[in-house]
């Protein structure tokens, strides 16, 4: 991850991949749906509910910047507000232009062990690194059924499909809260579980034995520090808690976007439709194999929308909200992150 975020044509052509696939795709939601009612509608855009939008992105970056704080201090380690902002944007930008967002997870972790003031030890950071996402998938489990049982009269037209994708998302969300129960709690079962897969026939197969050794003692050893970073947070369970409650405001926040984009168009709309839309999309999101779910997020918002957004203005709808929510994030986590590999060439 070190390489990837210092090597400049590397994170370019991510990022173009990125926003190519995505435009490309946009726009031919656009041109399809596009007719002569789409630009009479366009005079009567409401701007002010899309500055809104804007202005509540910004507060989404700064509640998430806070989520990010007040974790690394659960494990009693420090970073301050503006670290953590950084943070968020450079591992959202990396994870945009990555399949599956799988640049998340070491970009932080490079991150937390390298490049912020008060230095994390690599187990540390791979708690910290590990534990956000996890909250975000506890709070999912928890309120997704909730949400989607409590408005199930209202979406009727697509019941099936959406129990089947959120009954397969948190299976796969529970898979890896199992894991990371495992590592942290009983980390001697998940170095049993480690050792029968060093010696599975396929793995020997394929690979070296003395490299396969390195990399399996390299895993061992950092279960051991993943499982001591698990005690800090039991003691600092306030702290979890409060991380915890930073997620809830930031999805909450998060799923207000597109409200405000409809209303933007002026659209009638159940509140209860676009919310429950949002909780399937974005619990199957990180499970889109094309960088930052390109191209395959505005199909899917785009069909998943197409029942309550009017076809003539579904394009432009799709449009505002991916680059209100992914596009402008990622634009500026490309800038922070070409400032910080300035400031870091500029050492040397």
């Amino acid at each position: 991850m070190n390489e990837l975020i210092l090597d400049k044509k590397r994170f370019l052509k991510g990022l173009a991949v990125s926003i190519v696939i995505g435009i490309i795709t946009a726009l031919i939601i656009i041109f399809v749906t596009t007719n002569q009612n789409t630009w009479i509608s366009l005079s009567y855009i409401n701007k002010k509910y899309l500055f809104l939008a804007f202005v509540l992105m910004a507060f989404a970056a700064a509640v998430n910047a806070l989520r990010i704080k007040m974790t690394v201090e659960a494990v009693n380690e420090k970073i301050t507000f503006t670290e953590a902002l950084k943070v968020y944007y450079i591992s959202n930008f990396a994870g945009g232009i990555t399949p599956f967002f799988s640049g998340t997870l070491p970009a932080q972790i490079y991150l937390f062990n390298k490049n912020i003031k008060n230095k994390m030890t690599l187990g540390k950071a791979t708690m910290v690194a590990t534990v956000i996402p996890l909250l975000k998938t506890l709070v999912f489990t928890i309120f997704t059924p909730i949400i989607f049982f409590s408005f199930k009269r209202t979406i009727t037209n697509y019941t099936i499909l959406s129990l089947i994708l959120i009954n397969a998302a948190i299976l796969i969300s529970l898979f890896f809260l199992f894991l990371f129960i495992l590592a942290a709690i009983y980390p001697e079962k998940m170095i049993g579980i480690i050792f029968k897969i060093q010696h599975l026939p396929c793995i020997l197969k394929f690979s070296k034995k003395e490299t396969m050794s390195h990399l399996f003692d390299k895993v061992i050893q950092e279960i051991k520090e993943f499982h001591k970073s698990f005690y800090l947070l039991k003691e600092n369970w306030i702290k979890i808690l409060l991380s915890t409650f930073y997620t809830i405001i930031f999805w909450g926040t998060f799923f207000l976007i597109a409200p405000l984009l409809l209303w933007g168009f002026n659209l009638n709309f159940n509140l209860s439709h676009v919310l429950v839309m949002q909780v399937i999309f974005y619990f199957i999101l990180p499970f889109m194999p094309t960088p930052g779910g390109s191209g395959t997020a505005e199909i899917g918002f785009a069909s998943l929308f197409s029942f309550f957004v009017p076809y003539y203005l579904l394009g432009l709808f799709i449009g505002a909200w991916r680059f209100t929510i992914f596009y402008l994030n990622l634009t500026i986590g490309a800038t922070v992150l070409l400032v910080e590999i300035k400031r870091l060439e500029n050492r040397k």
